[in-house]
């Protein structure tokens, strides 16, 4: 009986129920419309299995109810693209694991999930839902008869677990494809003899470098025809590959930020609220005002926010203080009370419906020895929670002042005509000092006609170019910043940082329109961002497998690899055979002799960069005697092997089996394994039309 009321009274699992319910009946119209809006086309196609737009806005929708509580939401364009890859590495993967014939049987998923030992995320899912253990859930969910819950009930709850059962197979089938994929790359002993040999010798190298960069490149412009750049590019072409159209455009992004009539308005309204702040009694005469914020806080000075600290500790009560502008926002406290209160207690709770005989009678039986699981045969509803640990500095005086009274029996904490709490302290934490404080704050802000003049500047500026050439020639005259980028049909925001992969919210339109227009189209205004106008330039439009040579970036990369190359036979031309030390070559160079360590396995060289041929080449010279000049990637050298040291300890296998795995063994890792399969599966990705 104890269970079965508790599991009734429990009322996460009805929150769950209802926002669920909630959820599908948004789900349901919004894919709806959606569909008869776009025809039920596909959203993407992986080799010949498609992902429907339904199926993909049911995902987003999970998705986005599931970042609810996040304070950090990340933009709704960046979600989706986040979902249709999830959506896409699923199929590339449920494929792999069809092919190699991993699988998760029905046994070995029932002891993770409810067995003697289940997983700690079921055992914290569980526990999330009201109850004690995964089993216990289960079966509640397969047997609801069992605790008197209706059916419907549960049904979110089955849900929400099958959900679980879900990840916890794809993520078992994945480990046992990166244990698969990593038992499959293993070192043999050529391997091994190869490492071993690639590290054992050290050569400590002295040299000089005449830096190309330091050349001027002008006299070389004419020299450069599309046949020098043309053997650059196919020398490298792999490095070329895209898998989606690209687009060069050029944007405006012009941030509303507070114009100085603004923030001297708001200085005038935080002056208005600290005067106030310090004339009243409390905050009441602050938050009357409406558009300054203003919050009571009660805490300890160990957790006191690191700017109130010193006030809370020097202030009298009624004291105020006025920080310095941060930024746009004004900031000001006022101590409204300190004193020592009870903080913490480890309390019991039972909840007691009924009229205040009812009350009497259960807290009299319970201070006699009887438990609330004796009292639910006698007395219907009562509910107890097991004991926890309560912050009470803020409750009501009455409530602390029972506590702290309290000894080791039950006592009536809120008594009701109907229904009362009753409670048993089991742990008091020592009192401590507790301040009130206000923290009123104001931020400025755009008003309307800094607004206004931000929108009528940048459209001007519109207005006043034909097409994108001038869009980029004459942003800078007109005040403006035109930033090159480059947008594929799923790129997200404008200026995405690729290693936070983030950018300029609700950017998503304007990408779009650069998919939707010709080249040296101009776009209108976006402002969907409300903090921020965009306008774009779209320049240039790249499709294919491969980047073409006219890709401006790539054509000025080739170039300075062309220009480098016959700078490179030049300055060997001119210092070959005139200098016989490192000296020499130093004093004609106009540089200093360095020195630095070279490995065999490394491209990297300390002190000089990334320069494979110039390794290989310290690797197979002699020691004292002087090699160069030699043509690199980055500059001229001349070096000399000084010494060679070979490593006398002789690594063991499982010390090159290690080795190995991090140097060849790194497609095992979940980033590699769904980019080798993308790479073998033609993947065609169609957001740009819905979104």
């Amino acid at each position: 009986m104890a269970t079965l009321e508790n599991i009734r009274q429990k009322k996460n699992i009805l929150a769950i129920v209802i926002g669920g319910a909630l959820l599908a009946f948004i789900i349901e119209v919004g894919i709806e419309a959606l569909g008869r809006q776009i025809g039920n086309s596909d959203i993407a196609k992986v080799g010949s299995e498609k992902i429907d737009i339904m199926s993909f806005q049911h995902r987003v929708e999970l998705a986005s109810q599931a970042e609810q509580n996040n304070n950090n939401q990340i933009d709704p364009a960046q979600r989706q693209q986040e979902v249709l890859d999830e959506m896409i590495n699923e199929i590339l993967l449920n494929k792999e694991y069809e092919a190699v014939g991993i699988g998760v049987s029905n046994d070995e998923l029932s002891q993770l999930m409810i067995g003697d030992q289940p997983l700690p995320q079921m055992q914290q899912f569980a526990q999330q839902m009201g109850m004690e253990s995964p089993k216990q859930l289960y079966e509640l969910i397969t047997n609801p008869d069992k605790f008197g819950v209706p059916r419907e009930q549960v049904n979110q709850l089955k849900v929400l677990w099958n959900r679980q059962q879900e990840q916890l197979v794809d993520g078992l089938k994945f480990f046992k494809l990166q244990t698969l994929l990593a038992g499959a790359i293993k070192a043999n002993d050529l391997d091994r003899a190869q490492l071993a040999e690639e590290g054992a010798v050290t050569d400590y190298v002295t040299f000089v470098k005449k830096d190309y960069a330091s050349i001027p490149s002008e006299k070389y412009d004419e020299a450069i025809t599309d046949k020098e750049l043309r053997a650059e590019y196919n020398k490298r072409k792999p490095l070329f590959a895209i898998d989606e159209e690209l687009r060069s455009i050029h944007y405006i992004r012009v941030d509303i930020t507070p114009s100085e009539a603004d923030l001297a308005a708001a200085t005038a309204i935080a002056d208005r609220a600290f005067v106030a702040l310090q004339k009243g009694h409390g905050i009441d005469s602050v938050r009357v005002m409406g558009t300054v914020n203003a919050d009571s806080i009660i805490t300890t000075l160990a957790e006191a926010k690191s700017d109130v600290k010193d006030f809370l500790t020097a202030a009298a009560v009624g004291e105020v203080k006025r920080l310095d502008p941060q930024g746009n926002r004004h900031v000001m406290y006022k101590l409204m009370n300190k004193n020592v209160s009870l903080d913490s207690v480890n309390i019991e709770l039972v909840m007691v419906p009924g009229n205040k005989a009812t009350q009497d009678s259960v807290l009299a039986q319970l201070n006699a020895g009887k438990t609330v699981a004796d009292l639910e045969a006698s007395v219907k509803g009562i509910q107890g929670q097991p004991a926890q640990w309560l912050r009470v500095a803020a409750f009501a005086d009455s409530i602390k002042n029972r506590l702290a009274a309290a000894g080791t029996g039950y006592i009536v904490l809120a008594p009701q005509a109907e229904g009362a709490t009753l409670a048993k302290v089991i742990e008091k934490k020592a009192p401590k000092t507790f301040f009130t404080y206000a923290e009123v704050s104001y931020e400025a802000y755009a008003s309307q006609d800094t607004q206004d003049a931000a929108r009528l500047s940048l459209q001007n500026f519109l207005n006043s170019v034909k097409n994108a050439q001038e869009f980029e020639e004459k942003a800078a005259e007109a005040g403006f910043n035109a930033l090159s980028a480059e947008v594929t049909p799923t790129t997200a925001q404008l200026g995405m940082n690729p290693y936070t992969r983030s950018g300029i919210r609700d950017t998503r339109k304007a990408i779009k329109w650069a998919f939707d227009n010709t080249p040296g189209a101009v776009s209108p205004i976006f402002s969907d961002n409300k903090d921020v106008l965009v306008a774009v330039a779209l320049d240039a439009v790249y499709s294919g497998d491969y980047l073409p040579l006219g890709y401006k970036q790539l054509h000025d990369y080739l170039n300075t690899l062309a220009i480098n190359t016959l700078k490179g036979e030049d300055l060997v031309k001119e210092y070959t055979g005139k200098a016989s030390d490192l000296n020499g070559y130093a004093t004609l160079m106009g540089v200093q002799v360095d020195s630095t360590q070279v490995v065999f396995a490394q491209d990297n060289i300390q002190k000089i960069g990334n320069e494979p041929s110039l390794v290989g080449m310290i690797a197979t010279a002699k020691p004292g005697v002087l090699v160069g000049p030699v043509k690199g990637e980055n500059g001229v050298y001349v070096f000399k092997v000084e010494r060679q040291e070979k490593e006398e300890r002789v690594p063991g296998v499982d010390e090159l089996n290690q080795r190995y795995a991090q140097t060849r063994g790194n497609v095992a890792n979940p980033n590699m394994i769904t980019r080798i399969l993308a790479k073998s599966t033609k993947v065609k990705k169609n957001i740009q039309q819905f979104f």
